[in-house]
């Protein structure tokens, strides 16, 4: 094992006692030199499986690094505790949440439940959820938690008038509210977590002396709390591995903190630094144009890509007329390199920056009767015919989960009107009661009739409860369906949508049956794993499905063929980045992240005009293109090309500045010397490349007012960012 790994790789499986960080270039095997880890210091070192502790992002990641290190060990007996930060926490907390004064029983929030939730206690706190969006608000309390802020620690009056203020003030109610619910949502999983590591010092003694060695996958995406776990859990023996990429932290958005890992040697003093540069997975025209992309970052750390792979083919650049010659174009090619070079559809994808791109591309891809599948789209669990079934389970399990409960609780259509819902809710509130509780008092709240159904509610809940003890999972789940009418209602539904509904409950019975023999846990057990269930989990990589997704979905993933649609500022890199200089170089590691999932081929695309979110944009090309050198680049248009020949090799494999140019109205278009016609005149349109005496070069991205009240905004390489200029002071020069 360890003859096969190369010198930095087995320095790293090799490493002694103390803290390690070793930042792994993408493709370079950095999950076999923590599986390799784990062996040799069971097998050399001779440490117990069970004290060690391995974390990371997804379940998928998980999974696959579980049946690695089973392989290699060879054996049955106790195994290491690998697994996502979620699921780590989650196992903790149903064992010793009781010692934060908080039932073990409790139910996991996703997030349709918590924004149910959130706009409950928004009506508590006065805040009108049209002026300020439930979800804008449910993301900065999730900010907050990732950042380890509890409710008592974060001050309104801090924040400016708005969202983060507004969020501030309903944090506490909100809280408060899961409490009542015997509920936690997805950030609080870690949140309490680190709460019981501190309050409970003998818990942290028994899990930080068990673990004596901890490694941490994909660190660079570790958030605050994250990071105080993993210090907590280190504090006395100081012997974590973290493995990460600093050039792959894609999501700040989400509270990941890019500064953990540039500053790991600061926080844990000592630790040996091990760079992993060696890639594995792509050629080297791939691997050079995504190295030159992200070496413009300046917030990184220093280190180059290599690879023994062969050259390859070079990054074929395609510009289109518009979305649907471009969708059009990358679906002709798919489909030929599946027919021509016997290419599984699955060992392609199709990335892009926002999920509204995806329409366009479906579109083409049906027309071609190309199988494919769109990740990051609604996931099974999220279905409102499976939600309302899971609800069934939760309520019976934790009958004060008041959110399901409001869910199912006329779902079939039991008479349960809402003006009835609301007065036992007004009820509940005003003698502190749970939803359930007030709803076995109906008859003094309602009047007769409702109160009666109502009671026939409460009844069936309570039977059930009593029916799940002691009866097979499958066989309970249906029960239940017979039980609450839920079966025979969508049964009744004959049409397309009622037997695709159908065929989900179906579905869900074997996942039911699944985990029951995979994992032979409880009822509970499975209602935990499918809130932790990630998108990406569900990719079946053998089903010949084209896969497409999200840049951000794709972490994590390789094919032997990528196509990046969509490469223009605006999209990529998004325009919401333009004036924040962290935000615009997480968009280049993005775009660095894309290019490397690639092992064989990588297509990039752009149109000169796009209509999306219901209006037709004019983008320039990505400025990111701009990085990739000239000999690892072609170039193509599809304009006046039948798109059979769009996608084929040109002779011609220059990269001046007119090969991103276009003669579409709106851009720049870039004329052998001096500037575009329309900039000499003074129009400066959108797209223009300029340069200003004290900022350098630039692209403007927006413009207003005409003669001399024209101004511009202008973005600059940084520091300088996103400039606005009154054109007849500025002395722009039109390049």
């Amino acid at each position: 094992m360890i003859e096969s790994l190369n010198p930095q790789q087995k320095q790293a499986v090799l490493h002694g006692e103390g803290p390690m960080i070793v930042v792994a270039g993408a493709g370079s095997g950095k999950t076999r030199v923590i599986t390799s880890r784990i062996v040799h210091l069971v097998e050399e070192r001779q440490v117990s499986p069970e004290r060690i502790l391995a974390i990371t992002f997804t379940n998928k990641a998980a999974g696959e690094m579980v049946e690695r290190v089973r392989r290699m060990l060879g054996h049955s007996g106790a195994a290491p505790w690998i697994s996502t930060f979620h699921s780590f926490c989650l196992r903790l907390l149903r064992r010793h949440i009781g010692e934060l004064g908080f039932p073990a029983d409790f139910v996991i929030y996703d997030a349709q439940d918590q924004l149910a939730l959130l706009k409950k206690c928004m009506k508590t706190a006065k805040i009108n959820a049209e002026a300020f969006a439930p979800k804008t608000l449910l993301n900065h309390i999730s900010g907050f938690k990732n950042d380890f802020l509890l409710p008592e620690q974060v001050d309104p009056d801090q924040f400016a008038y708005g969202n983060q203020m507004k969020a501030a003030q309903v944090y506490p109610v909100y809280q408060e509210e899961l409490k009542n619910n015997r509920a936690l949502d997805f950030d609080d999983l870690l949140l309490w977590t680190v709460r019981l590591f501190k309050e409970s010092g003998p818990v942290l003694a028994h899990y930080s002396d068990r673990f004596q060695y901890i490694l941490v996958d994909e660190f660079q995406d570790t958030n605050e709390t994250q990071y105080h776990l993993v210090r907590q859990l280190s504090g006395t023996h100081r012997n974590v591995c973290a493995v990460g990429d600093d050039d792959q932290s894609i999501y700040r958005w989400r509270g990941a903190n890019l500064e953990n890992i540039l500053h790991f040697e600061r926080d844990f003093p000592g630790a040996t630094l091990i760079k992993l540069e060696e890639n594995y997975r792509s050629t080297k025209n791939i691997l050079t144009a995504a190295g030159r992309v992200v070496a413009e970052n300046q917030n990184r750390n220093p280190k180059t890509l290599w690879t023994k792979n062969e050259e390859g083919d070079p990054v074929v650049y395609l510009r289109a007329e518009d979305e649907t010659d471009e969708a059009e174009t990358v679906a002709d090619r798919i489909q030929k390199l599946n027919l021509e070079e016997s290419i599984s559809f699955s060992d392609m994808a199709v990335l892009y920056r926002t999920n509204a791109q995806s329409r366009i591309l479906e579109e083409a891809l049906r027309k071609r009767s190309i199988p494919h599948q769109v990740f990051g789209g609604q996931k099974f669990y999220a279905r409102k015919e499976v939600k309302d079934v899971l609800s069934y389970l939760r309520v019976i399990l934790n009958p004060e989960d008041s959110v399901s409960l409001k869910r199912i609780i006329n779902v079939p259509s039991r008479g349960i009107g809402k003006t009835s819902l609301d007065k036992i809710e007004a009820h509940a509130a005003a003698e502190n009661l749970s939803l359930i509780e007030a709803l076995r008092q109906a008859r003094g709240i309602v009047s007769t009739a409702p109160a009666g159904k109502i009671a026939v509610f409460v009844a069936l809940i309570d039977e059930l409860g009593e029916a799940c003890q002691g009866t097979p999972e499958p066989e309970f789940l249906r029960g239940v369906l017979e039980r609450t009418g839920y079966g025979a209602m969508l049964e009744k539904d004959d049409t397309k949508e009622g037997r695709a509904r159908m065929e989900n409950l179906r579905e869900l019975f074997s996942a039911v049956e699944l985990f029951m023999e995979r994992e032979g846990g409880s009822l509970q057990e499975f209602l935990d794993s499918t809130a932790l269930v990630a998108d990406v989990d569900q990719l079946d990589d053998k089903r010949g499905v084209l896969p497409i997704m999200t840049l951000h979905t794709c972490k994590g993933l390789e094919f032997q063929v990528v196509f990046i649609i969509g490469m223009e500022d605006g999209l990529l890199p998004h325009s919401s980045s333009m004036s924040d200089n962290a935000e615009y170089e997480e968009e280049r590691r993005l775009c660095y992240v894309g290019f490397t999932r690639a092992r064989k081929k990588l297509f990039l695309s752009n149109a000169r005009r796009r209509r999306i979110y219901g209006s037709t944009f004019n983008y320039p090309p990505s400025s990111f293109l701009l990085a990739i050198p000239e000999d690892t680049l072609v170039r193509e248009n599809s304009g006046q090309m039948s798109r059979a020949s769009a996608w084929s090799a040109a002779p011609a494999r220059t990269l001046d500045a007119s090969r991103y140019a276009s003669s579409s109205p709106g851009f720049a278009s870039a004329p052998p010397a001096g500037g575009s016609a329309s900039a000499e005149r003074g129009e400066y349109p959108v797209g223009t490349k300029v340069l200003h005496p004290k900022f350098g070069a630039g692209v403007v991205i927006n413009r207003e007012g005409k003669d001399q009240a024209m101004k511009v905004e202008v973005f600059f390489k940084q520091p300088h960012g996103k400039k606005k200029l009154a054109v007849h002071l500025a002395k722009l020069i039109p390049l």
